[in-house]
């Protein structure tokens, strides 16, 4: 254990990373909290027990991208952030797995990958420049996730601070590993308020040869047939969207309803598929083009908050009742940027310049409860968090979830009013 007088020396003069004139804004509500950024793990596991001692309320965070998302959360003593552990454990690329501190990008970790020819499937809006704990913690996914899944999917093992500082850990660094609970699931999408994450084990994937993107554009009926049709085919795509039109446009597209198909394996295979989709979409009268590959990085940069008035919502619905959603957002959000996993239901709305109404929200968010869904405030102005429950979480299963805080965090001292609203009472 390093010296105690050693403290000092990962205590920041003030926020150790940039911060968004929002977040900053939603920081004020935290108080007037220490900035922390322990050097490694063991530093960071000594500061965990001074916190327990001193009884401190704790904000984790990784690299400060995100800390305006979720809940306006409650004051707290000490932000700590992990953006000092973020080494390379071990690469094991014979067998496919990675094992890293919880501080490191996943735009190091891919470039790391892509050395022995493989790669993390992966690709979240809240981009590279995220910590990997962050993005555990957060529960964030892609368009990737319809060919790989979640990132929770191939993450199988994690090693995690508890609210006394000490180690509790779950998974191991093989894939076949079924020993000990599945903390992974636990931890994914907890948003900090059930321990700090410092160690991840994930499963890779080898690089897929060739690449190709094709976009699909038309009436929004024709473009709901094709979606069936193409989910019912044979056909692969490592990634399948359903765009607004509103982002279609923004990203130099025809303002039309479209699907945006990517494909990643052999050469051969990836032509073969698009002329597939090509010849399917023309029958339906729908125009069909193939796109460079940048359009997802454009297209994760467009659902991407960058300025003070942004708004962004997450969603999820059956896909069967994908309709009467596109009817909702046609009707009261025109100008949204709409993003839906044309197979899961699972997606994103935009407000890049603008705000939406608390009435809006709360309609679309009906349309989504309606057809077995949620809605959640990601990111927002303060004023508006305040006039409604960010999560919108119906609360079916909220006794389980606060037993399971009372027994993980006691004295409810991790990321205090971040996450789902009544989880600490």
């Amino acid at each position: 254990m390093a010296a105690a007088a050693s403290l000092a020396d990962w205590k920041a003069a003030s926020a150790p990373f940039p911060l968004s004139e929002r977040s900053g804004g939603e920081l004020a509500r935290l108080g007037d909290p220490d900035w922390w950024v322990p050097p490694d793990l063991d530093a960071l596991a000594e500061l965990m027990q001074k916190a327990a001692a001193e009884s401190w309320r704790v904000l984790p965070a990784g690299r400060g991208t995100r800390l305006d998302w979720g809940g306006l959360g409650n004051p707290v003593n000490a932000v700590i952030s992990t953006a000092g552990c973020d080494r390379l454990i071990e690469h094991a690329a014979a067998d496919l797995t990675v094992t890293v501190e919880a501080g490191m990008t996943l735009g190091q970790l891919q470039a790391t990958l892509a050395e022995a020819g493989q790669w993390l499937p992966f690709d979240p809006i809240a981009g590279d420049s995220s910590s990997l704990g962050a993005l555990v913690a957060t529960g964030m996914s892609g368009s990737l996730r319809h060919r790989y899944g979640s990132l929770r999917d191939f993450l199988i093992g994690i090693a995690f601070l508890r609210h006394d500082g000490q180690w509790a850990k779950g998974g191991g660094r093989v894939v076949k590993n079924v020993a000990g609970y599945d903390m992974m699931k636990l931890l994914h999408g907890s948003w900090g308020s059930l321990g700090l994450i410092g160690k991840l084990t994930f499963r890779t994937y080898p690089l897929p040869s060739a690449w190709g993107t094709i976009a699909c554009q038309g009436d929004r009926e024709a473009i709901l047939q094709l979606r069936s049709q193409l989910i019912r085919s044979d056909l692969t795509p490592v990634a399948f969207d359903l765009l607004a039109p509103a982002t279609a446009e923004h990203l130099g597209l025809r303002s039309q309803w479209t699907l945006l198909l990517r494909f990643g394996s052999v050469a051969i295979s990836v032509q073969e598929q698009q002329q597939a989709v090509e010849a399917q979409a023309t029958r339906l009268g729908l125009a069909a083009m193939t796109v460079e590959e940048t359009v997802w990085s454009q297209l994760n940069q467009a659902c991407e908050p960058q300025s003070n008035p942004a708004t962004l919502l997450k969603l999820a619905l059956l896909p069967s009742q994908l309709p009467q959603l596109l009817t909702e957002l046609e009707a009261i959000a025109p100008e949204a940027l709409g993003r839906i996993h044309a197979a899961s239901g699972a997606g994103w709305l935009i407000w890049p310049e603008t705000t939406p109404t608390v009435e809006a929200i709360l309609r679309l968010r009906r349309s989504c409860e309606v057809a077995e869904g949620f809605l959640s405030v990601l990111a927002a102005p303060v004023s508006l968090k305040q006039q409604l429950d960010v999560w919108g979480y119906p609360g079916q299963g909220l006794a389980v979830m606060r037993s399971i805080k009372r027994q993980f965090d006691p004295q409810f001292r991790l990321a205090p009013g971040r996450f789902l609203a009544g989880l600490e009472e």
